[in-house]
């Protein structure tokens, strides 16, 4: 009997948790040259004829493998080997711990009882026999997966039958996920990408839910991974009252220039047997010739299915759904532009149509003419419309033509002025006569010059050394003034309206606003340097129009205003914007419209946010508008709260309540326990929208580290995933 000199270096298996068992021994040698096997051990004997029994930290290596075991048998002929006892198995960068081990020598191939291993760098499994059926793929039978690195798992996937190939999937039969010991949920067939790179085709973990309109949820995803720069992910849906439902949602990088998401969804509604769908897109990209397009979409199939459907509070009660595809090219100082564009807009008693089939314009940019101080600049419009009338449709061109000439005085520090001369023709093919559309062509030509004069302003500085928050304060007033006269326009009401550049009327009039500004020069962030930091920014703004008529079309302002007796009137609101920020994770913003003619405040709008280092975070939102002549009043209250109850509980409250009708809109009421390796959430949520909707939602999921998570994410941002 030969006894060998042995290294011997004893390794724990760590972040196996429950795993782990016996002892791990790693060796420095080097692997051996191809064709040489060494045998080293405590005590070796030939039991016969080319087979050996090794016993006492047992070390064999064959080219890149190598086994280490308490005991090993070992026949040279059929380069077979037979470990037990805390049996390790090395491969390269794989390696097998288990009790007992029957492997060849020649390719690494063989089986493991009670061993455990890992399948790519986050996720370590166990199995009663692990089999190794060629270099990268194994078969695990009775086996259990998971990524916690606890003593204890917290959770793990238990499964009959699991082939695991490496550096790229594994996949289970029969799967069970368990939360410490309890089977929370069953999967006749799981597939788990463990890619390096983090992209690789598969299922995804289903979503599940409850609804009171909908019955029970269930959605199951599949991701494909199309290339590096493409992926795309799948989804069916079922709704036990509410039906089938399926989606696709597409993603592409090809650029900085060039990238796109499109979203799309079907269903089939049980209910009412409808084929509803809905396309959401948001595409960047570069075409040949340097052009470039921008396509926006956000369209469905009808209002009702967007109110029944979706789960964002924002997307269920939009108003509106639109698709819109600009393609340009820009060189030198000029622009050349194709528009597309498609408007549905839902009111009480209607539904508004308009569409732009296309526009072609050509602008410039205002430039220098020669060595004057003037400024030439122009815009061109052709565009064909189509738009609803009195519940007809109907489809007219218009021709623009906008030149400016510009003067801009910039000789005074403390103030600056521009005056701008504009002649614009316009050339309408049909007309509105008695509110019907006639063939019949129409032309609008006016001119206007315009003064818009900045300054002086005025400041003051104060020194607040020892004040704690800023060593300087600046206070900045600052005048606007806005002039404009523009010449009467012949034949307004004949001129069809689409937009706002058809409501423009000849007028005289003057804008004057106030801004105040206060600026902190204090640290911010990290830096030791102070800094002029703008905390408080206040405008005040009124139009004053010497021709009345005129103050019917401000654009500035939603609705025309008109006195108590009910003449128009020459004053607009008064309108008065305050943003305050004096810290990061301190805003607020309001916004207010006040009537001068009935003395009272005709919309007003509050939106505010705060966010803690540590607890969490809380933001709310106050809108409240009036019609003066009815007395019909608007009153929104929205807020958002997020609360780190500990390190490892966060509760989430989001609502919004309409106080004039004294309804609940929305409740949503979530809590998130989260620990090392899973998470638990919970949430209820409480749609209530007039007759249109009225459900409550419940989900409960459970994520695990590295995995993904089951039951519906919270805070769904909409039906597409």
């Amino acid at each position: 009997m030969l006894k060998l000199k042995v290294i011997v270096v004893f390794l724990t298996f760590a972040g196996i948790g429950a795993f782990a068992h016996g002892q791990e021994r790693d060796f420095p040698q080097p692997a051996s040259p191809p064709g040489t096997i060494t045998l080293d051990a405590e005590e070796q004997e030939q039991v016969e004829k080319g087979h050996v029994r090794a016993t006492g930290y047992v070390d064999i290596v064959a080219g890149d493998i190598r086994i280490s075991a308490d005991r090993v048998d070992f026949w040279s002929e059929e380069m077979k080997v037979v470990a037990e006892g805390n049996v390790v198995f090395q491969q390269g960068d794989q390696k097998i711990v288990g009790d007992r081990a029957e492997a060849s020598l020649i390719d690494g191939t063989g089986k493991f009882y009670n061993a455990y291993g890992n399948a790519g760098s986050d996720l370590f499994f166990h199995g009663d026999v692990v089999e190794k059926v060629d270099e990268d793929t194994y078969v695990v039978e009775h086996g259990a997966f998971t990524s916690c690195a606890q003593p204890t798992p917290r959770w793990r996937f238990t499964s009959g039958k699991a082939t695991v190939r490496r550096d790229h999937h594994v996949s289970l039969h029969n799967a069970f996920v368990k939360v410490k010991s309890v089977p929370v949920f069953y999967l006749p067939y799981f597939y788990y990408p463990i890619n390096e790179e983090g992209r690789s085709t598969g299922f995804l973990l289903p979503q599940i839910g409850n609804s009171s309109i909908k019955g029970f949820l269930v959605s199951q995803s599949f991701f494909w991974a199309i290339n590096r720069s493409m992926d795309a992910t799948l989804t069916a849906d079922y709704f036990g009252s509410g039906g089938l439902g399926g989606g696709a949602d597409f993603r592409y990088v090809l650029s900085g220039a060039s990238r796109g998401r499109v979203e799309s969804y079907f269903l089939r509604d049980k209910e009412t047997e409808r084929q509803d769908w809905q396309i959401k897109s948001a595409v960047n990209q570069a075409l040949p010739g340097g052009f470039s397009t921008i396509t926006r979409i956000d369209y469905f199939s009808s209002f009702a299915f967007q109110q029944k459907f979706e789960e964002s509070f924002e997307r269920a009660t939009q108003r509106s759904k639109r698709a819109t595809v600009n393609v340009a090219r820009s060189w030198s100082t000029y622009t050349l532009r194709f528009l597309y564009d498609r408007n549905e807009t839902s009111f009480p008693t209607r539904i508004s149509f308009r569409e732009i089939l296309p526009r072609v314009s050509f602008d410039s940019r205002q430039n220098r003419i020669g060595p004057t101080p003037f400024l030439f600049g122009f815009r061109t419009q052709a565009s064909q419309f189509s738009r609803d009338l009195r519940q007809d449709r109907f489809q007219y061109q218009r021709f623009d033509v906008l030149p400016t000439i510009s003067y801009p005085f910039t000789a005074w520090p403390f103030l600056t002025a521009r005056t701008s001369f504009i002649s614009r023709f316009t050339h309408y093919s049909q007309r509105i006569v008695d509110g019907q559309p006639i063939e019949d062509s129409l032309d609008r030509h006016y001119n206007e010059i315009r003064v818009d004069m900045r300054g002086p302003s005025f400041f003051r500085i104060f020194n607040t050394p020892d004040s704690g928050y800023a060593e300087r304060w600046k206070h900045v007033i600052e005048p606007q003034l806005v002039w404009s006269y523009r010449s009467f326009v012949d034949d307004f009401a004949a001129i069809p309206k689409f937009d706002s550049e058809d409501y423009i009327p000849g007028t005289n009039q003057f804008s004057l606003a106030i801004v105040n500004r206060i600026l902190a020069k204090r640290q911010i962030g990290q830096s030791e340097k102070s800094v002029p930091y703008e905390l408080l920014t206040w405008t005040l703004a009124q139009r004053y129009f010497f021709q009345v008529d005129a103050s019917l079309y401000a654009r500035q302002f939603r609705t025309s205003f008109f006195t108590e007796d009910g003449v128009h009137s020459n004053y607009s609101p008064i309108t008065s914007k305050v943003v305050f920020r004096p810290i990061g994770r301190v805003s607020a913003i309001w916004n207010l419209e006040y009537d001068v003619n009935f003395k009272r405040v005709r919309s007003m709008t509050l939106v505010g946010s705060y966010a803690g280092r540590s607890w969490g975070s809380v933001n709310g939102s106050l809108s409240q508008s009036v019609q003066l002549t009815s007395g019909r009043e608007r009153k929104n209250i929205r807020g958002m709260t997020n609360l780190n109850v500990t390190r490892s509980v966060r509760v989430q409250f989001e609502s919004a309540y309409d106080v004039a009708q004294k309804e609940l809109n929305l409740f949503r009421a979530g809590v998130y326990y989260n620990i090392q390796c899973c998470g638990f959430q919970a949430e209820y949520t409480k749609y209530q929208f007039g007759n249109f909707r009225d459900e409550g939602l419940f989900r409960v999921g459970i994520t695990l580290a590295n995995i993904g998570s089951f039951g519906t994410s919270l805070n769904a941002p909409g039906i597409v995933q």
